[in-house]
């Protein structure tokens, strides 16, 4: 029977409310995740843009201290001749040398790892070689006595404690690094000690993050790249992509939310069958006597959520979707399960009715029906009860021919046909005359004509007249006072269902009502 518009209103109404927080939900993920994922891939790819732009510019200042440094072989050969020579007569020649050479600051002849002669007669036997470093390889110190608390480069090739020491001014870096101009971050290092473009002198500092090494010479030179400093870069380069992103997020969004109702509804659907929320309830159905001749299996919805669902609401979406295939075989299962239990008080000749639509009969979906009914004939609740199939009219049937070849299956299989809702769906008649019916089921909205003055109350005895001619058993729903079925008793009508001797129940209290109190 229909649901009441009110109920179907509110019910639905219920539904909408419980899905909001999904729709929203989807839509926030979708639009918040697009948004972190395109922006992370702008984060990373300005951040890899960034590190690439400093390394660069560090290469390049370690290219140029390279190049400064290129004469200290040349220089070395020419000095080395003098190592044993007395400072007397060597002085001058290492002035000589060192004047042709501006960047270099002093060039000096060392003996026992000390300086005892050089072009600055200040460092002689007071200044001694940097130890610890390869020979030809750079080193910064803290100097002492030519420019005190500053660095100077030194570049050695001493053996065994004899040979030529050279110092580089560290103005020669202090101005290469200031000439970089934007960032005070840039620093060059040897060993343990890094300084930067001002002369600050930092001894074990921390490690650096970005960072160039010169493998000829062993020194590097580093910068620091901040948070602050990623940031401003994405703000000053990826700002409008960023907002691009942003947008694209929202629309996308938008298109989310508009389409998760649906998606909403076929993923709780989907989840409720997963859970075996959708329950059968039991509707009796009784002969021209009053007596117990079968039920007629309504699915209901019980959701945790939802409560107890009507399937006026949510059988048009089953069916669109598709999943009205597998409710219906796990309706059966279910059915037959409860049934198997209490066969020995199911009456003789007790049939069990299961609504079903065009759908079932589509080639994908035809062997599930098959097979439900297959387990149920190779049961022994066969023994007791035959099922009775109550084809619905709300689909259309395309192709008559498969859909005769399913029903003669079905039929030799012992189980019995149903056109149900007579004369409401669609192509009434065609059904009549393309496929072979053992009931018709009259609808609720004709049984209401009886004892009306209604033009259509002829309609009744029309029916009744049309399936006595076909020779079909007649069921009458709906049926709710004595009126109504002293009216069909009259007429002969086989089977009563309606209000009148019940209403659906679930099948376990049906049993219980029905069929314990038989014993």
């Amino acid at each position: 029977m229909p649901l009441p518009i009110f109920l179907y209103v509110a019910m639905n109404n219920k539904i909408k409310n419980i899905l909001r927080y999904r729709q929203w939900f989807f839509a926030t993920v979708a639009t918040v995740g697009i948004f972190i994922f395109g922006t992370g891939i702008i984060v990373v790819q300005s951040i890899q843009s960034y590190d690439s732009t400093i390394l660069k510019r560090l290469n390049a200042v370690m290219l140029i201290i390279e190049g400064k440094l290129h004469d200290t072989d040349e220089i070395i050969q020419r000095a080395k001749p003098f190592i044993d020579s007395s400072c007397a007569t060597t002085q001058q020649k290492l002035v000589d040398i060192i004047i042709e050479y501006a960047e270099f600051q002093t060039l000096n002849i060392v003996k026992n790892n000390v300086v005892t002669c050089s072009t600055n007669p200040r460092i002689e036997q007071v200044a001694y070689v940097p130890l610890g470093k390869p020979n030809n390889k750079l080193s910064i110190v803290e100097s002492s006595i030519l420019t005190p608390g500053e660095v100077i480069g030194a570049i050695k090739e001493v053996n065994n404690g004899n040979g030529v020491l050279i110092t580089i001014n560290g103005k020669v870096f202090y101005s290469i690094l200031k000439n970089l101009g934007d960032s005070d971050d840039y620093q060059i290092q040897s060993s343990t000690i890094l300084f930067d473009k001002n002369g600050v002198i930092h001894n074990n500092p921390p490690k650096s993050n970005l960072i160039v090494t010169s493998e000829k010479y062993h020194f590097s030179v580093t910068s620091n790249a901040s948070p602050s400093d990623y940031i401003n870069n994405i703000i000053t380069n990826y700002t409008i992509i960023i907002l691009f992103i942003a947008i694209i997020s929202l629309i996308i969004g938008r298109y989310v939310l508009l389409n998760a109702q649906k998606n909403s509804s076929l993923l709780i659907m989907k989840e409720s069958l997963a859970d075996n929320e959708f329950t059968p309830y039991a509707q009796p159905v009784m002969d021209s006597n009053g007596e117990l001749s079968g039920l007629e299996i309504l699915i209901r919805w019980n959701n945790k959520h939802l409560g107890l669902v009507y399937p006026d609401v949510f059988i048009p979406l089953a069916e669109a979707s598709g999943l009205i295939i597998p409710m219906t075989t796990q309706l059966m299962e279910n059915t037959f399960h409860q049934l198997a239990s209490v066969e020995d008080k199911i009456p003789s000749g007790f049939h069990i009715g299961f609504n079903i639509s065009a759908q079932h009969f589509a080639q994908v979906n035809q062997s599930s029906l098959i097979t439900s009914c297959e387990k149920y004939i190779n049961s022994s609740l066969n023994a007791k009860a035959h099922v009775v199939l109550e084809l619905t009219e709300r689909q259309p049937i395309d192709n008559y021919g498969e859909v005769r070849s399913v029903f003669d299956t079905l039929h030799k299989m012992g189980i019995k046909m149903a056109i149900d809702d007579f004369g409401t769906g669609h192509s009434t008649l065609s059904y009549i005359k393309n496929l072979n019916f053992d009931f018709i089921k009259i609808d609720k909205s004709f049984i209401d004509l009886i004892g009306s003055d209604a033009i259509a109350a002829p309609l009744v005895d029309n029916i009744i007249d049309l399936a006595k001619r076909l020779n079909l058993a007649i069921v009458a729903e709906g049926v709710e006072t004595q009126e109504q079925l002293d009216y069909l008793k009259t007429h002969d009508v086989d089977y009563i269902q309606g209000y009148f001797y019940g209403k659906p129940i679930p099948l376990q209290e049906f049993i219980e009502h029905y069929l314990n109190k038989n014993t």
